[in-house]
């Protein structure tokens, strides 16, 4: 089975990189990559944040973990 962080990688990533290359395709090559290492540097982040797992989590129609509260502090 795959990971979760990396089936949201793919869902979010995999059309990134089809719609800037077939934007791009015609622009100088530098752009190109430019436009991937910029899809790198979100997924890296959406991946930090969890973000990744809570896109899979969706898709696949998996319930979220539950959070638990933080409890009070007492002076």
């Amino acid at each position: 089975m795959i990971p979760p962080v990396v089936l949201g990688a793919l869902i979010v990533g995999v059309p990134a990189v089809l719609v800037a290359y077939l934007t791009l395709f015609k622009a100088p090559r530098a752009i190109l990559w430019f436009a991937f290492a910029l899809i790198a540097v979100g997924l890296g982040y959406l991946a930090a944040t969890g973000a990744l797992v809570d896109i899979a989590d969706a898709v696949l129609g998996n319930e979220p973990l539950p959070v638990t509260e933080p409890s009070p502090v007492s002076p």
